[in-house]
Formats: C-alpha cells, structure tokens, sequence
C-alpha cells in the first residue's frame, strides 16, 4: 500500500481501494419471509463495505428461492446516493450511519424495513425510520419497490450522543385479518443521557406514509429499560416486551410488557413479568474487551452481549398466546469468579442458557422458564422467536462445541501453557435451531450453520475489539399461500465470522515480545520508527514504541464478517 492513511478517514481515496469493499463486516441481521411469495426471503444487516468509517448503513438484499441465492444492495439515502429517490430521503445529508435493521410483510406483500440513523461527524441526530416498500416487481429483478423514508423518532442535535438518542427499534405488522390488518407499530429506546431510558412506540395507519406522535409506554419508576419487541395477537392485542435494569451490582435486572387493546392507540401500565439474573459478560466496568485502550485485567477478549429479550404471537390464532425468549444465568449453575472476569454479577459466573415463558391470559401470568435447549456445556446467546400456524420457532447462538468451554472464561478464551489468555480456535459458535407445538415441550435442536466459526475476532475499534451484533432473526411463513395447511417454512439469519481470515497485530507481536492471542485478523501496517535492533519495549499491550499506520489491507478478509442464513421445512 502507498497511502498509509487509517481506516477512520471518510473516502480518503487510499491507493490500496481501501474505501468500503465487500470483504467488510456486516451484523444484526434481519429477514422476513413475503406471505404472498415465500419464495421471496428479504434481508437487512449492519454493512460496512461502503466508506472507511468505522459503522456503515443498512444493508439490503432479496432471495427469489428461498434463500439460496442473494442479490445485495443497501436502502436508499446512504451519504453517497446519487439516485433521485435517495437524495429526497430525509436519511440524506445529515446522517452519515444506518444501523439496527429492522423488517416486517403485511398481508398485502408490501414490505417496511426501519432502524436507526446518525451522524458521527457531526451533530449525531440519532433518529428511528421507517422505510417503505410497495409490492410491485420490478425491472431489475427486485421483489419490491421502494416508496419512501419516514422518520418517526427524532434525536436531538448534539456531539458524542449526549443529547436525545433513539435506539434500539423493532417493528412488527398487524397480519391478523381483523380490523387492524395493516397496522404498522414501530418501538424503540430513548435515551437521554442521564440513564433515565424509556420505551416510545408509535404507530402506522396508511402503510408507512404517516407514523402517530411518539408515546412514551415507560416510566422512570419502572427502573431504566431498553431492548423492546413487538408482538400482536389474533384478537389485534399489541404487546411491547423490554428488559428493565435493576440491582447493577448483582446484575438482577428483569423482563416487562405492556399491551394495547385498541391497535396500538393506547395501552395500559407497564408491569414487571420477572427478575432474572442476567448473562452480562464484563470486565471492570467494560462490557467488551480486546487490546490496546479496549484491554482488561482478565487479558480475555470478548464482545458485548446485550440482553434483548423477543417476544412473538400467532397471528393466525392457532397457537394461543404471548410467548418471550431470553437468556440468562442457568440456576445452580453460578460460581465465584476465579480472575475479574464475571458473567453474572459482581465477582460470580454462570452459564447461559435460552428460555421461553408464555401467557395465555393477556399476560396477566406467565409460566415459569422453559430452557429450549439445555445443554451442560456453552453459553447460549442472541436468540429469536417466531410462530404462526400452530408452530413456535426459536434460533440461537451457542459455543457447545467450543473445546476450552469453561464457565469461567467467555466464549472463545483458553489458557496456553504458560497461563495467557487466547483464543481457543475457530471451532467455536453455531447456530442452532429448535421448535414447539405448545411452547413447553421442544423438538431436539438442530443445529443450523453448517460451520463453526470464532466470535471474537478483534476487527472493530482498529482491530482491537471484537463485536458480533446484538440478535439474531427466525421468520415463519406457509409455504402455499393458498393453502393454510401447507407445511411452514423458517428462515434464520445470524452473524457469522468463518469467513475472516486471521492474522497477526503487528503492534501487539512488538509490545508483548512476539506473543500471539489468535485473535487477531489480517492486517497491513508500517511501523513508522522499527526499535532499535535490540531494543525490547515490554509490558502488556504497552506500545510504548513509535506508532504503526493503520490496516491499508481491510478488504483482504480480516474485516469478512457475514451474514449466513438457512432455512428449514416445519411439517
């Protein structure tokens, strides 16, 4: 590479075409099945392949076969849009990031996808939207045809997200027939600065052209929350589930909901389903860990997992009920800690594992957990639910097959021989799927990827810290439109690393005197004042020596994070 400019520079015209590739990390994935066409599967992602800033916009792609074959684009309004319809979004100009994709069918085959959008330069304006897209084929093959961007939660102008930040959104479509069929309901997490979060919703009744003033369903009392999902009943009932935030120090937080009875104008109080003991993997008061200003005493290198609790309903009736998927800290399983690291509250670890809980009158009760597929080894993760037709679906992720699996260390993490801290390889995460009837008895798990891969590659932050989005998606639909008892088709997205190629971190083999982690991934850099022959720096992550460039290599697979999805065929 000639031009040793760092990947945070904006279209910085890197002679190495440095700016944006498709060897670049894309997370958080949705997809959703058309109920008119269940041959068509769409998609949504975090994408980093267009600039070299650190976040990206929100991909977009189409599957005409049921996911076997893709074609990729990204939704309109993106900084560098030239098209017509793209510079008049209101995402154009002053947003410079899309992220935390979200998607939803209604009845009709018309498609809304939404997220949030920001400026890291600038003012940071952090907005929820929605766009919509018609059910219309198009010319170029696409399945619909995109109409317009709403905004529908609007930030507040300031630096370093210090103002009104809206985040974390989902969005679920009234599908049910009934008086609401069409409704579009959109939530999100508002957060002030202050810690005082609350959930906002707010609600479409002409397909996405108009959203209602935004409604706050929380309040300060409640505790902080965050994390919400929608989900609506056969009867055209909206719940909106969130977690709350509790006893920090303990990591007790708990699961809430609140419902609408009349087509998301109003709803009543929200109340608290349960506490849990939350997985919460941290380090100090670090909830991600890698090297340089990302290292922790542990020396583990680990991304964040957020509990983002999904909740979903049949809409066709068949299965009756509200049911809620999370996960948290197997009872009996939690030990104290042996180093800093802890998962499930100060100085304690424990296993992860996903459940289900349901309710079958109005929420008012709720059973007691139902592990979906307990396992005596792996920390389970990420996952999503979905039902219709009689069925429950769940995905998630989990590191069973990990060999250095210890509830003491985060996924990924061994100890070598000489009691360092590294990776443990790349036969690690998959993705596993399992299903209900009654959402009490479970099929067996059936495990979905078709490889492993290691979740801690150290590709963000200037590749040192990993991150792996924060969910997973499942989506069911018939495979006959026509015919109800058709058998049912799921398709599951998940965040996938086998693709990265691993590599060396050429400023970390000179600080720590040649030790190799193995989380490092393929990188380019010039060390810009090589030590003296001789000279020994020292010390942990020190990099006390002159600096090295940034990577000048980033599409040459160190930054390969994909998307990988599967589908699967419910009697």
């Amino acid at each position: 590479a000639t031009n040793p400019a760092p990947d945070d520079v904006l279209d910085d015209g890197d002679a190495d075409s440095n700016d944006g590739g498709s060897r670049r990390q894309g997370n958080e994935p949705f997809s959703v099945i058309d109920p008119t066409d269940p041959e068509t599967v769409v998609a949504g992602w975090n994408d980093y392949c267009l600039t070299d800033l650190g976040a990206g916009w929100q991909g977009f792609a189409f599957s005409r076969d049921s996911g076997e074959s893709w074609t990729d684009s990204i939704v309109p309004g993106y900084p560098q849009d030239t098209s017509a319809e793209g510079m008049q979004s209101p995402l154009f100009g002053d947003h410079t990031d899309a992220g935390d994709p979200i998607g939803a069918f209604d009845n009709d085959g018309n498609l809304f996808v939404g997220g949030i959008a920001f400026n890291r330069t600038g003012a940071t304006n952090g907005d929820v939207y929605v766009a919509t897209y018609g059910a219309e084929d198009q010319p170029n093959g696409y399945p619909v045809d995109y109409l317009r961007t709403r905004i529908v939660g609007r930030g507040t102008p300031s630096r370093n997200f210090q103002g009104i930040f809206q985040d974390k959104p989902m969005l679920e479509v009234d599908r049910t027939g009934g008086p609401d069929d069409g409704n579009v309901y959109v939530c999100w997490s508002r957060f002030t600065g202050f810690g005082q979060n609350s959930i906002f919703f707010s609600r479409s009744t002409d397909m996405g052209n108009t959203f209602s003033k935004p409604q706050r369903l929380t309040t300060p009392g409640l505790a902080s929350v965050q994390g919400c999902d929608i989900a609506i009943e056969a009867d055209g009932d909206v719940y909106v589930t969130f977690r709350t935030f509790g006893d920090q120090s303990a990591r007790q937080g708990g699961l809430g909901y609140v419902r609408s009875t009349d087509g998301g104008i109003s709803f009543g109080k929200a109340d608290l389903i349960r506490n849990i003991t939350e997985y919460f993997p941290a380090d100090g008061g670090s909830r991600d860990c890698g090297d340089g200003a990302f290292h922790c005493p542990s020396d583990f290198v680990f991304h964040r997992v957020p509990l983002e609790p999904r909740v979903t309903a049949d809409q066709s009736g068949e299965l009756p009920g509200v049911y809620l998927t999370y996960n948290e800290i197997r009872p009996g399983s939690t030990q104290p800690s042996e180093t800093s690291f802890r998962s499930a509250g100060a100085g304690l670890v424990g296993q992860s594992l996903v459940y289900v809980i349901r309710s079958l009158d109005d929420g008012q009760n709720w059973s007691q957990p139902k592990a979906v597929g307990a396992a005596a080894k792996g920390h389970q993760f990420f996952p999503d639910i979905d039902a219709f037709r009689g069925e429950l679906a769940v995905v998630w992720q989990d590191n069973r097959v990990d060999p250095a699996y210890s509830v003491q260390r985060p996924i990924g993490n061994m100890y070598d021989a000489q009691g360092r801290a590294v990776s443990s390889g790349r036969n690690v995460v998959n993705s596993y799927f399992a299903h209900s009837t009654n959402g009490t008895t479970w099929s067996a798990k059936t495990k979905v990827s078709s490889q492993s891969h290691q979740s801690e590659y150290e590709m963000f932050g200037s590749r040192d810290i990993p991150f792996h989005g924060d969910y997973n998606w499942i989506s069911l639909a018939n495979t006959d439109p026509a015919d109800p008892g058709s058998p049912l088709l799921a398709y599951m997205s998940w965040t996938d690393n086998r693709d990265v190629v691993p590599g060396v971190d050429p400023r970390e083999t000179e600080a720590e005197d040649g030790f190799i982690d193995g989380f490092d991934v393929a990188q380019c850099r010039i060390d810009l004042a090589p030590p003296a022959p001789g000279d020994v720096t020292g010390g942990p992550l020190a990099r006390r020596d002159a600096p090295f460039t940034g990577d000048n290599c980033g599409n040459q697979g160190g930054l390969d994070q994909n998307i990988y999805g599967s589908s699967l065929l419910l009697p």
